[in-house]
């Protein structure tokens, strides 16, 4: 093809039509500028292909890493209603004192339990490390993905003060709890020495009478209330980004 073209131009300087010539240079310009248009517009589409290839596969992996954090967030709240339910029912059992068969559950499962969303932010946090979040160009989606990541970061300011009201809790009745363990626990911890009638009798007497107890956990029962509508408020922020990842995904199919 460049041989062809050079004749021509051979041809042409050899006839002295100069005027032809140019013309035909011009021409032979054009088709270069062309040519170079659609290489470097072919180079874009490849490119463009690679980078929603790239985008697909983080959507979906991310997308896997945000099921399994909405099914960690719906276990934690499970738990943490039945420690906001506990605590209070323990404080109903030590200021009425009914209800005291089941005082021992209302400890171990209430009072000195402690539940906190675990997300899965690999992939996430692997984009925002690579500087590759533009990648990503659903804008809702990344103002949800960055309010997430805030929240998860600042969100928990009480957990110093609820871990050391938890620890308050346990060392407040780390003398006779033991005694107050519920049977299952006990067998799950491998304690198979079993708690006579006398011994469960004195610890609920003794826990009954616990007043600093009962104190602190009156501000823990405040402080987890909040904390379980908090963990609501982060399950909300999970589904909207697993219904923004999918929505993404099916237009790009």
């Amino acid at each position: 093809m460049i041989k062809f073209f050079r004749k021509i131009r051979q041809k042409l300087l050899t006839e002295n039509k100069f005027s032809k010539y140019l013309i035909y240079a011009i021409g032979e310009i054009v088709l270069v500028v062309i040519g170079i248009l659609i290489a470097l517009g072919i180079n874009n589409l490849n490119q463009n292909r690679i980078a929603e290839n790239e985008e697909v596969a983080i959507l979906k992996a991310m997308k896997t890493d945000f099921l399994e954090t909405q099914n960690r967030t719906k276990a934690t709240i499970k738990n943490q209603t039945t420690v906001v339910e506990f605590c209070y029912k323990l404080q109903i059992t030590m200021n009425e004192q009914k209800d005291i068969d089941s005082i021992g559950e209302y400890i171990y499962r209430g009072a000195i339990s402690y539940w906190r969303v675990e997300p899965v932010n690999g992939t996430y946090d692997g984009l925002i490390g690579s500087g590759k979040t533009d990648i990503i160009k659903n804008q809702k989606l990344k103002s949800l993905l960055a309010e997430f990541s805030a929240e998860i970061k600042y969100g928990f300011e009480d957990e110093d003060f609820c871990l050391d009201l938890t620890s308050s809790l346990v060392e407040k009745s780390s003398n006779y709890a033991a005694y107050l363990e519920p049977e299952r626990d006990r067998k799950r911890n491998g304690l198979n020495k079993p708690i006579t009638e006398e011994e469960r009798n004195s610890a609920i007497i003794r826990h009954l009478k616990n007043d600093s107890f009962l104190g602190v956990l009156v501000t823990k029962s405040d402080l987890e209330k909040n904390r379980l509508e908090y963990q609501k408020n982060i399950l909300k922020f999970v589904e909207n980004i697993i219904a923004q990842i999918e929505s993404e995904l099916v237009k790009k199919e």
